[in-house]
């Protein structure tokens, strides 16, 4: 599989909560990077802690959240990824903000994800 199909896969898996696809695509030891004023923000070390400990945990402060990709570049070892997130807080407030993401995949796994986007207007919805 490409790196680009390997993202792509990645995003629909996680769109229709196909857990044992998104997981089979990660590294084990996967690193997952997020802007310092996301929800639960930091550096995530392995499956167990992005998936079971960082996600649970940002995600219960929405009613919607959706990582919508826009485009898809491939540079050697990593894909970059624009698109846009929108949802709506538990508070009813909506968000629509744009995203860059940066993967590293190396093996046909994702190694590391970084995120690049205007945290300060989803946490304005937590208000």
């Amino acid at each position: 599989m490409s790196k680009e199909e390997l993202i792509k896969q990645f995003y629909i898996a996680f769109k229709n909560k196909d857990e044992k696809t998104y997981l089979e695509l990660c590294d084990e030891n996967i690193e997952w990077i997020t802007m310092d004023e996301m929800p639960n923000a930091g550096t995530y070390i392995g499956k167990k802690q992005v998936f079971e400990n960082y996600f649970p945990n940002m995600l219960f402060h929405f009613k919607e959240f959706h990582a919508i990709p826009e485009q898809i570049s491939v540079l050697k070892d990593h894909v970059m990824v624009t698109g846009r997130y929108q949802g709506v807080s538990k508070q009813n407030k909506k968000f629509n903000v744009s995203f860059s993401h940066v993967y590293l995949v190396e093996e046909n796994k994702i190694k590391q994800f970084r995120q690049f986007t205007d945290a300060r207007k989803i946490q304005e919805t937590l208000n």
